[in-house]
């Protein structure tokens, strides 16, 4: 019986402190506004009437002044609105162009003045809003500012580290090659975006955060941003370099807070496409020929109302189609001379036989004697008699036989460079096509606002260098291809819940998925390593 009615209190505990947790909770992607109701000589207005109004979807939210004129709008979605106040015995009174960005706190003090109540009074905000409630230190980019800059991949990461104290570097274990590959690239948004990695007041790059509208969406290997949205859809992005508040305490570094954009009252959208060409490019002044770039990015959004003043929807879609011939370096590998066993031209060419087995193993393989001691060969060496090799050439018979097998993925000279056969081309194409999209729909209802977000991104990347498996620097697309068909999702929803006296409960809820697969679809079967003969044992 005891145990029952502790199990019973321990449930009654847990779902109170739920519900006091969702009833305090602030959305990350909103703000507030509050303030004082006063006359003008002032005296405090209380149980007046407050309405907040959203310029772009005409949503209203009320709320009354209390015992002291204190009016409080806990949970305002970002946005541009209209407050109005209305007392019996004055002149209503409206503040207009009052911006909410993320997760700020506006103070907004209004003063009625005794008149008549069919006119009104219209105050417009100008001006700096001064922050005086939030010690968090953080830069806002609005959307117009981002879609403003010309931006090589459009993304928003490109434009992290234009705030002071963020600092873009490549020391991170994450971005290191020695444990096998580039965690960071392999799975790099969008299959070739910046993924975000920045070191923001000091801190590792692993110690920031990444939320989008409200849900984290941070990728688990290289702690990056796993969600970059099109650029078009994005409202604005704040980033918070210091002092966060408690709610960010997962994060000692830096908090990235991207909210997208949401349907208004009106249907409206765009359409772009950015080009870029071979034709358009020049030489590059170390290049040996001018390599193939193909770009094409293009897509669409569209926004507007399902049902006026109560539901909102807002749509994208952007593809990316890209074909770049990458230009390799100067690479040594052999000549078509060392190709054939002939290793007369190189110095390092030396040394004698030292074991008794070995050269018996020589003697089998050459048909001829070896004896201990002899030079390998020596310049002006002509016959069997002088060194084990005449002429510095090595028969097949000699080869093992993984050199026969590998010497087929050792690219032929293209030039000689200094004395030295090389390999340059940019022959050799990487393309990217990649479709990502998503879908937010807002809805305004008697529980409050309510607000959903799905994001869907699916890539296919052919890279002819295999730089996530090691480094490879000739092209190894017939050995080792690297395709990489991915995709992520990431899906956000934001209930809140509206009552009269302007408290308000906002709760998160979000889920993200990735996946990439690496395939070998048209890669010659590699020799079994059993299969492979000692170097020098008999056949």
């Amino acid at each position: 019986m005891i145990s029952i009615r502790r199990r019973f209190a321990l449930l009654v505990l847990t779902v109170a402190l739920f519900a006091n947790a969702l009833l305090l909770a602030h959305a990350e992607d909103s703000g507030t506004i509050s303030g004082s109701l006063k006359d003008q000589t002032g005296a405090v207005i209380p149980n007046t009437s407050i309405v907040l109004t959203n310029d772009a979807t005409h949503v209203k939210q009320n709320t009354m002044t209390d015992s002291v004129g204190h009016y409080a709008f806990p949970v305002v979605p970002v946005g541009t609105y209209t407050l109005k106040a209305t007392a019996t015995g004055f002149t209503p009174l409206e503040q207009t162009g009052i911006i909410v960005t993320i997760h700020a706190a506006i103070t907004q003090d209004l003063t009625l003045q005794i008149g008549n109540q069919a006119e009104t009074v219209t105050v417009s905000a100008t001006g700096a809003q001064v922050e005086t409630a939030e010690t968090e230190l953080g830069d806002t980019i609005e959307s117009d500012k981002i879609t403003s800059v010309p931006l090589n991949g459009r993304s928003y990461t490109d434009l992290l580290s234009v705030q002071s104290g963020v600092t873009p570097i490549s020391t991170s274990a994450a971005q290191s090659g020695s444990s096998g590959g580039n965690f960071a690239s392999a799975i790099a948004p969008s299959g070739a975006l910046n993924p975000g990695q920045f070191s923001i007041s000091g801190q590792r790059e692993s110690a920031n955060g990444f939320i989008m509208n409200g849900a984290n969406v941070v990728e688990p290997i290289a702690s990056a941003a796993a969600v970059v949205p099109n650029l078009d859809s994005i409202t604005e992005y704040r980033i918070l370099t210091t002092n966060s508040d408690a709610e960010y305490g997962n994060y000692s570094g830096g908090l990235i807070n991207v909210v997208t954009k949401s349907g208004t009252d009106t249907l409206h959208g765009s359409v772009f496409e950015f080009l870029r060409n071979t034709v358009l490019d020049a030489r590059g002044f170390f290049d040996s020929e001018r390599p193939t770039y193909i770009q094409n990015q293009f897509g669409a959004t569209i926004g507007g109302p399902i049902r006026h003043d109560k539901l909102f929807f807002f749509g994208d879609y952007q593809g990316t189609r890209n074909v770049q011939g990458i230009e390799t370096s100067q690479i040594p590998v052999p000549s078509l001379q060392d190709r054939a066993g002939n290793l007369s031209d190189n110095a390092a060419f030396n040394g004698t036989v030292t074991d008794a087995y070995f050269a018996k193993l020589l003697s089998q393989r050459v048909g001829y004697p070896v004896s201990v001691g002899e030079a390998y060969y020596a310049a002006g060496c002509t016959t069997s008699t002088q060194c084990v090799f005449p002429n510095g050439v090595i028969p097949q018979t000699v080869w093992s036989a993984p050199a026969k097998y590998l010497l087929q993925y050792i690219p032929q000279p293209t030039a000689i460079v200094n004395g030295q056969p090389v390999f340059q081309t940019a022959a050799y194409k990487e393309s990217l096509n990649d479709d990502k999209g998503s879908a937010r729909i807002d809805a305004n209802t008697r529980y409050g606002n309510l607000s959903g977000y799905y994001f869907i991104d699916t890539y296919n990347l052919d890279n002819p260098y295999a730089v996530s498996q090691g480094g490879a620097n000739v092209p190894v697309s017939a050995l080792c291809p690297t395709a990489r068909p991915s995709s992520s999702y990431s899906a956000t929803s934001n209930p809140s819940a509206t009552k009269p006296s302007a408290r308000r409960a906002s709760a998160t809820c979000g889920t993200q998925t990735i996946s990439a697969i690496r395939k070998a679809d048209s890669a010659p079967p590699l020799p079994n390593r059993d299969s492979y003969p000692h170097p020098m044992a008999d056949s």
